[in-house]
């Protein structure tokens, strides 16, 4: 009976939102949730730590969420998020605002007095082979969040304009 009770408490929970801290990330769980019904993959699976507290934004509380699909899965199609750029990572600023990537892991750095949410992103966004190391750097901000545009071919078009 010892190892049952063992086995049952290590085993994923079956997410309701619930299970979410704040209104937008409870918004995205019933989406994902949606989506395993719709494409008839039962329920959703929320593995443990697949939902963080972080303080994202930088205001000394850890009171933003990050919710990454590296766990998260429909219980009959594991694969439905995952593949080899990733998972979709959802950064939770103050239970409102978010907005996601598809990458393999994640981490916050401070920048020059700055947060800065670092991404290991798909080598082929940094114009390589998969595999190959390529990082994205994105600042919270309070309207969203900040990237660099990919100004590649706008820059050959320009450069072409003026040959």
């Amino acid at each position: 009976m010892r190892r049952l009770a063992c086995l049952v408490a290590s085993l994923p929970f079956t997410a309701s939102p619930a299970l979410a801290q704040s209104e937008r990330t409870a918004a995205i769980l019933a989406e994902a949730e949606r989506q395993c019904q719709e494409i008839d993959a039962g329920g959703l699976t929320v593995e443990p730590g697949a939902i963080t507290q972080a303080d994202l934004d930088g205001d000394g509380a850890a009171d933003d969420e990050v919710v990454n699909f590296a766990g998260i899965f429909c219980q009959w199609n594991m694969s439905h998020w995952h593949g080899t750029g990733g998972a979709p990572i959802h950064f939770v600023i103050d239970g409102q605002r978010s907005e996601s990537w598809w990458a393999n892991s994640w981490a916050r750095v401070q920048f020059d007095d700055m947060p800065v949410i670092l991404l290991s992103r798909h080598g082929s966004l940094c114009d390589n082979y998969g595999a190959s190391p390529c990082v994205q750097a994105i600042v919270p901000t309070e309207n969203g969040f900040q990237v660099v545009e990919d100004t590649r071919s706008e820059e050959a078009t320009l450069r072409g304009a003026s040959e």
